[in-house]
């Protein structure tokens, strides 16, 4: 099928959208979604605690907790979340320098060191500030979590080392 006939078969049909009932039941869904998204999705977090006077406190040291919630409007769902997020997740490109510590009982630490040997702010690796990362049991220093926290600590000109027991 060449250029000429596939416009020509476009035009002689004539789809859901093409009419302006569909274009209206888009509208109206779109509308329906987006009230429903505003009454019950988007929400004040609910603090719940045992003493008032911490409650409040809470909410003088952190007012993001006093204003409303609006999850993301495609995927408001933790479940859907969940199961979306090995599909949508980027993973920056990070090199590491593992070293490998023995301790006297026998056992090992490994760590995985970012140096950030390209640091404007602290050129000087003997004053670079150093952040330590303890990934989980299961986890390992190429999930999507970690490296994105390398690269935000990268971006302030710090080293970082992933530790695992």
């Amino acid at each position: 099928m060449n250029l000429q006939e596939l416009s020509a078969y476009l035009e002689s049909r004539e789809g859901l959208l093409a009419s302006g009932i569909g274009w209206s039941l888009v509208l109206c869904f779109g509308a329906a979604y987006v009230c429903y998204y505003l009454r019950t999705i988007a929400k004040k977090p609910q603090l719940i605690t045992g003493n008032e006077n911490f409650c409040q406190f809470l909410q003088d040291q952190c007012p993001v907790l006093t204003e409303i919630y609006y999850p993301t409007v495609w995927c408001w769902e933790g479940h859907l979340q969940t199961l979306l997020r090995p599909f949508i997740t980027s993973k920056p490109n990070v090199q590491y320098r593992n070293e490998l510590i023995t301790a006297t009982d026998g056992g090992q630490i490994s760590l995985d060191w970012f140096d950030n040997h390209n640091s404007i702010q602290y050129p000087d690796s003997s004053t670079r500030p150093t952040i330590l990362l303890l990934p989980g049991l299961t986890g390992t220093s190429k999930e999507s979590y970690i490296l994105h926290m390398i690269q935000q600590s990268k971006s302030l000109g710090y080293r970082t080392c992933l530790a695992f027991a």
